[in-house]
């Protein structure tokens, strides 16, 4: 008997963000949320699955915008959808709020914050070897002392 080809797997948008609310990687919704994404997402047609403003409106319709954008921040931060995809999506998202209601995109500032604090770290890895050098410099010149001392009392040279 014939086994049924099932179909390869969607590889769009509104399937990675469906995987994320799945997974649970991202759970800072309600269950009833989630829930209504799914559905919402499920019955879309193939096409407009694959469509990153699509999705971003179905996202702002049961989260509102600025929960749907901290929502995009973090799937894009658990590597749930493309950069491209982010940017899609944050446009459609932000076009329609009024412009002192637009939040900076958290993903960014994290970048920036985790650059700074690499930065901060080398610094300070810095001072701490140089302290580390003046640290070990006055016991190996008392060694050196030492052995010299030994060396002239034993007549070596």
């Amino acid at each position: 008997m014939r086994q049924p080809i099932e179909p390869p797997p969607e590889d769009t948008v509104a399937a990675s963000i469906i995987k994320a609310l799945v997974n649970k990687t991202i759970n800072d919704i309600s269950y009833e949320q989630m829930s209504r994404i799914a559905r919402r997402l499920g019955r879309m047609s193939s096409r407009d699955r694959g469509v990153p403003k699509r999705v971003a409106d179905v996202l702002a319709d049961e989260l509102g915008p600025e929960k749907a954008l901290q929502y995009c921040d973090k799937a894009l931060a658990a590597g749930s959808i493309k950069a491209r995809e982010y940017d899609e999506m944050r446009a459609a998202l932000i076009f329609p709020m009024v412009r002192t209601e637009i939040p900076a995109p958290t993903i960014r500032r994290m970048a920036a914050e985790l650059v700074g604090g690499q930065e901060k770290l080398r610094g300070d890895f810095r001072k701490l070897t140089g302290a580390g050098q003046e640290a070990f410099r006055k016991p190996f010149e008392a060694v050196d002392k030492d052995v010299k001392r030994i060396k002239r009392a034993w007549g070596v040279k």
